[in-house]
């Protein structure tokens, strides 16, 4: 069966509101993340887009080894408690892995 990716983008209007959403992002996705890992999580980034002037944009890109530990690491993660208090544009995105270039 084939690795799964999701990516979750969140755009912000102000820099101020991006750098307190990752603090309190962060701090939310440590308190489940072993529990994400033994559901069958393999890998997990976070990072802050940069070199765009007015643009304030982190993606995290989360890895699973299948389809099955995709629903229920999604499952978690949708009924966990995040911070919601600032205002934001939330994109969610899956997909198959189909190929990996070895470096």
């Amino acid at each position: 069966m084939s690795d799964i990716m999701i990516t979750y983008a969140h755009d912000f209007a102000t820099r101020w509101e991006m750098e307190a959403y990752i603090r309190k992002d962060l701090e939310a996705f440590d308190a489940i993340k072993d529990h994400l890992i033994e559901l069958g999580m393999t890998g997990a980034k976070h990072g802050v887009m940069f070199g765009q002037k007015d643009k304030h944009r982190t993606i995290a890109v989360l890895t699973f080894k299948d389809v099955e530990s995709y629903k229920k690491c999604v499952e978690i993660i949708e009924g966990h408690d995040w911070y919601d208090e600032i205002t934001k544009v939330m994109r969610h995105e899956s997909y198959v892995i189909d190929a990996e270039v070895v470096l």
